[in-house]
């Protein structure tokens, strides 16, 4: 085998190889930031189907213009959006009977009274000391998820910096193999 075949097989192989490791850091970096589900290739693609949409638009622009040709007219319809709301309340109530009469029993009527009013206000007490007792357990259970979270989320991002730093490595690898498959293409070019 003279050297210039070993030479472009040299160059085939790094390039080839080359190249695939950096399509396959490219996939890795953007697996890492990219939403899950996202996928690369349907991603990619769109975003090429967009430059060459682009770049047509521009291309018939100019050539309408340079035939002095007017941009034709875009007609849409106007869509419709509707908003929803509903709040909800709920309410308690307590009911007593009926007070005695004031102007016959004036005793009984403020005692009843007094009854009554220190039955709501030891309702209102009890109700004050749950609300605060219901308050301080979703605090604490409200901490306790932030610091979940916000450890989970600590370790979602380092796997991700993990992630597209290798996923970097890999393409700067894939571009020095083929770096190589140039240079020995290059070689191949001066032996011949």
């Amino acid at each position: 085998m003279s050297a210039e075949t070993t030479f472009n097989l040299i160059s085939v192989a790094s390039s080839a190889l080359g190249l695939l490791n950096a399509a396959d850091g490219f996939r890795r970096t953007f697996k890492s930031v990219a939403a899950p589900g996202d996928p690369f290739f349907r991603r990619v693609f769109t975003t090429q189907v967009a430059v060459v949409t682009r770049w047509r638009f521009v291309l018939t622009r100019a050539v309408r213009r340079a035939l002095r040709r007017p941009a034709p007219t875009i007609t849409a319809t106007l869509g419709t959006a509707l908003s929803v709301e509903a709040t909800m309340n709920a309410r308690g109530l307590i009911q007593f009977g009926p007070l005695p009469d004031v102007t016959q029993e004036p005793s009984a009527f403020t005692a009843e009274v007094e009854r009554r009013l220190n039955r709501v206000f030891k309702l209102a007490q009890d109700v004050q000391h749950e609300l605060r007792q219901e308050e301080q357990v979703r605090d604490r259970g409200d901490q306790q998820v932030a610091s979940d979270l916000g450890g989970q989320i600590s370790a979602f991002d380092e796997e991700a910096k993990r992630d597209a730093l290798e996923g970097l490595r890999e393409q700067v690898l894939g571009w020095f193999l083929v770096a190589v498959g140039l240079i020995a293409q290059l070689a191949a070019l001066l032996v011949s």
